[in-house]
């Protein structure tokens, strides 16, 4: 089975329980059509590839298979010469994470939630006329990936950019390795211009950074954090939307309900993880997971979604996920999510600003979900509003 297959089946969960009551908590899967690899479905398996990186690497140099010139594959998984901490393992790692984890530790909260609010309040405003909107393209989408680049310092323009390029990186359509490449030279433009003239937001703390060797780690390690932190935030936007105004339990939250928006991002991480397969890890040996014999070189995929919902850990007690962050949607071990709080913030400030501004209400409930073989969010999510009386600007569309 391919991965896009199960990304995309209407109903995930139950074909990812399929798959691990035929094959258990490690199956084989089709990363592409023939590009072969392991999906590793159970939680404890999850949580060994994450830990243990001196048998399961990042570095892309370990994989046996060459894909073909036209796959599109090739951004995420054989990047040729990609000097981020994404790909990197042990001490390297460590030196390029560094840089990361004090530029997001170094972020004032209250000047971020300022800057979320204030993109999506011009996000609102022009469709907030118009009594409907698609909460994908023309908010969901817009919101990541515009606050992702306000706090690189990325100007609305250079933002948009950008985005359009993270969106064929992850296989979401286009080239993916001119997609790549595109966004590449945004970023060292930008890098070059933050030197000259630093401000204060995560480029200029980069560039400042000692652990850093060259400009070419610099580039490629914001391009990591650039595209990972959109990925997430607008897929849990996506679902966490979804939730609001499909689920009984939220539809009626703004008269008083049983559970509220801190309920639905809890709720929507541990059921439709931001990323439901993260890839990929290598084997730097022959091994043995979950009773499966992995060769040296294999591709492993960590299936986040099945990993979430493995019976093992998972209870069907209405309340389980209520303030429960033990899911694996961050990860853990060495290469875990640095951007777990501002990522919260920004998508609990996107959700909140839109649903307490207009009364929603979803018109096809039909869903048709974005082609990705890492993630799972609807293509489209159209809705219908009382229109507001105000002139809505040019629409940010992306």
């Amino acid at each position: 089975m391919a991965l896009v297959d199960l990304t995309g089946a209407e109903d995930m969960t139950a074909a990812l329980r399929k798959l691990q009551d035929q094959w258990g908590p490690v199956a084989p899967v089709d990363l592409e059509p023939g590009v072969p690899g392991w999906l590793v479905l159970g939680h404890a398996e999850v949580m060994e590839v994450m830990r243990t990186e001196s048998v399961f690497a990042r570095d892309p140099r370990h994989w046996k298979e060459r894909l073909p010139l036209d796959s599109t594959l090739h951004a995420i998984l054989s990047p040729a010469g990609r000097r981020a901490l994404y790909y990197a393992d042990g001490a390297d790692h460590r030196r390029l994470r560094l840089p990361v984890d004090e530029a997001f530790a170094s972020m004032d909260e209250a000047q971020t939630a300022a800057m979320v609010r204030g993109v999506c309040s011009r996000l609102i405003d022009s469709f907030a006329a118009q009594g409907h909107a698609d909460l994908i393209g023309g908010y969901a989408a817009a919101v990541s990936f515009l606050s992702v680049s306000g706090m690189f310092g990325f100007d609305e323009r250079q933002g948009i950019a950008l985005l359009r390029c993270a969106h064929g990186v992850f296989g979401h359509g286009g080239d993916s390795v001119t997609a790549l490449a595109t966004m590449d030279q945004i970023v060292l433009d930008h890098v070059l211009a933050t030197r000259e003239d630093p401000g204060n937001n995560l480029t200029a703390r980069f560039v400042e950074h000692p652990s850093f060797e060259n400009d070419t780690e610099i580039v490629h390690s914001m391009v990591v954090a650039i595209c990972a932190a959109n990925e997430m935030l607008v897929t849990w936007i996506a679902a966490t939307l979804r939730r609001m105004l499909t689920d009984p339990r939220y539809t009626g939250r703004v008269t008083g309900v049983r559970r509220g928006l801190d309920d639905a991002l809890d709720e929507t991480l541990w059921s439709e993880p931001p990323v439901a397969n993260l890839p990929a890890r290598y084997a730097v040996t022959d091994c043995t997971l979950g009773e499966v014999r992995i060769r040296a070189g294999d591709a492993i995929v960590m299936g986040l979604a099945a990993a979430n919902n493995d019976p093992r850990v998972r209870t069907t007690e209405d309340l389980f996920e209520a303030n429960n962050r033990s899911h694996l949607s961050f990860g853990v071990g060495p290469h875990a999510c640095p951007a777990r709080r501002p990522g919260r913030l920004v998508v609990k400030i996107a959700v909140e600003s839109l649903m307490e501004r207009l009364d929603l209400r979803l018109t096809d409930p039909d869903v048709t979900w974005a082609p990705s073989p890492w993630s799972r969010y609807p293509a489209v999510l159209p809705v219908a509003f009382t229109p507001e009386r105000q002139a809505a600007r040019t629409p940010a569309r992306v």
